[in-house]
């Protein structure tokens, strides 16, 4: 400030010396101009001329301040529109959450017109035409995105729900590699790619997808290692169906290694060592397999790789998996089956008792019922056991945890639903029926039956038997 103020005063200073030095020395100065001839002094020339230029510089600042007056309006008009037009976005934005298509349509067409932003336009507009079920609208829109490099993945993330609500599996697929290609690391990416490949049976793609998510941390280890496992089995299938069975065995073992407990895979595993004749690799693989979790096809698959006539020899190899997994309900069912085929009566017994935790299920049930006819060809008993299988708890069988649907055989995806990897060994839920079914018609005539049966009271009282019940006898009450 001080500096400033000095300058002012050398200013003045310097000015008024020159004024002095003017006025001693006044000099002349004239000139001539079509026609007229003025004379004056230096001193009025240069106060002239200092006059004239304050005037033209008051003229400039005058015409500027007029053109900056009007960029300005220009610029708080465009500012105005800006605001109104992203005001418009965000109730169409609004709107499309809510449900209001017409609203968000209208939105739209206020937002394109005040906003330079064709790719939040299209894309409004675009969930605007797919809210009003304009689905060649939206294509229209979502196309448009795609020409953007900024936009493009908005684009193709657009096209792949309508090529799904279409059902167009190809082209949902084809979208999907192309959104993988544009933004990998976007969690949703592998999961859809990988449902769409599973869906097309795309087994090695699919295995690739679920490598590059667990590689990228976008899934789990535990989690990628499940569905490695589950889409190498579905390979080895692949490949058995081809008959290249030294592929399918390469499959099933790598399904195997990532995860040791799917009993799926020690059961594809052995089945295809069996059927190259290698009995001791596939008696391995079932042992290793039962000792974690033992299975009834396990033990088939036993009795297969070490195949015998005389059924107290086939008990005797079934002993090794016994000893594997003594206090199991499987393996009691198991040992109970063969001990029935050897005639061992007592043995069967043993076993289906051991293996009954509560209410018999329906094997126990059906064993019961096949060692009563067996032994003493007691036809009356055996049919009340019948009877009670067909009300008792179910066996396990291969369920859906998704829908509950049974299946014969493991598969990666449930045939009835589609989930992939749902599939697991467990009882099935039991399901109380309005109306009776064909199971339940014939367990009601089969106690029709034996309560026309001339048996001993004891029998006659049938419905509904429970573990102790003097009208069934229970597993194990029999002696040889």
């Amino acid at each position: 400030m001080i500096v400033r103020i000095l300058l002012v005063f050398a200013a003045i200073a310097a000015v008024s010396a020159l004024a002095a030095w003017l006025s001693d020395h006044p000099g002349a100065v004239a000139m001539v101009w079509q026609g007229y001839r003025v004379d004056t002094s230096v001193g009025i020339l240069l106060a002239a001329v200092a006059v004239v230029a304050v005037a033209v510089a008051l003229l400039y600042r005058f015409w500027r301040g007029l053109f900056t007056l009007g960029r300005g309006a220009r610029r708080m008009r465009g500012e105005r529109r800006t605001r109104e037009g992203y005001l418009a976005l965000s109730r169409g934005l609004v709107a499309v959450a809510a449900g209001d298509a017409d609203e968000a349509r209208r939105q739209a067409r206020r937002a394109n017109a005040l906003l330079d932003e064709p790719a939040l336009t299209r894309l409004l507009a675009a969930q605007a035409a797919q809210l009003d079920g304009d689905e060649a609208a939206a294509r229209r829109y979502f196309t448009g995105l795609l020409e953007a490099r900024e936009t493009e993945f908005l684009g193709v993330r657009g096209l792949l729900t309508l090529a799904e609500q279409e059902g167009d599996d190809g082209r949902a697929l084809e979208l999907a590699r192309r959104a993988e290609a544009l933004r990998p690391e976007v969690p949703w990416v592998p999961e859809k790619l990988f449902a769409l490949e599973v869906e097309a049976g795309n087994w090695a793609a699919a295995e690739a997808t679920v490598r590059e998510a667990v590689r990228r941390k976008l899934l789990a280890p535990e989690a990628g290692q499940a569905r490695r496992a589950a889409v190498l089995l579905e390979q080895s299938r692949l490949a058995e169906a081809k008959g290249d069975t030294p592929a399918a065995i390469r499959h099933a073992r790598k399904a195997l290694g990532e995860t040791p407990a799917l009993t799926a895979a020690a059961i594809r595993l052995a089945a295809l060592l069996h059927a190259e004749d290698e009995p001791r690799r596939a008696r391995k693989v079932i042992e290793d397999a039962y000792a974690q979790a033992p299975h009834p096809e396990l033990a088939r698959l036993h009795a297969l790789v070490s195949p015998s006539d005389d059924p107290i020899k086939r008990l005797k190899t079934l002993e090794r998996l016994e000893k594997l997994a003594p206090d199991d309900t499987v393996t009691h069912l198991v040992m109970a089956k063969a001990s029935l085929d050897a005639r061992l009566w007592g043995e069967t017994r043993r076993h289906l008792k051991a293996a009954t935790d509560g209410p018999p299920t329906a094997a126990v049930c059906r064993l019961m019922a096949a060692v009563e006819e067996a032994e003493h060809g007691d036809t009356p008993s055996a049919r009340a056991w019948y009877a009670r299988a067909a009300e008792a708890e179910p066996d396990p069988g291969w369920v859906c945890g998704d829908c509950g649907a049974v299946a014969d055989d493991w598969s990666a995806v449930c045939a009835n639903c589609g989930a992939f990897g749902e599939l697991s060994w467990t009882a099935p839920p039991r399901v109380t029926a309005l109306l009776p079914t064909d199971a339940e018609a014939a367990a009601e005539g089969a106690l029709q039956a034996v309560r026309r049966e001339p048996a001993p009271a004891a029998i006659v009282q049938v419905p509904p038997p429970t573990a102790g019940d003097p009208a069934v006898p229970d597993p194990g009450s029999e002696q040889d």
